[in-house]
């Protein structure tokens, strides 16, 4: 692929974002609410970002339901940047 599309632009945009966010919880709460923060939303949306990104876990959908999934996932990334 030799131009990235747009929406792996839009979806570094929140990941650099939302990291941002991260390291302003961690440095200055340290505690039990940043960890939450941690586990509660940075760990999830990372492993499913990669999971976006991979396919990992799509295998053996027909083209239909595949094009359903990259539909709703281009939709929660949409979403994310609104």
């Amino acid at each position: 692929m030799s131009t990235i599309p747009d929406f792996v632009n839009q979806v570094q945009a929140v990941e650099r974002k939302l990291r941002a966010e991260w390291q302003t919880v961690h440095e200055g709460w340290q505690d039990s609410v940043a960890e939450g923060f941690k586990t509660g939303v940075m760990e999830p949306y990372m492993r499913n970002f990669q999971q976006y990104l991979t396919g990992q876990g799509i295998s053996g959908y027909g083209l239909e339901q595949l094009l359903q999934q990259m539909d709703r996932h281009t939709q929660e990334m949409a979403a994310l940047i609104n």
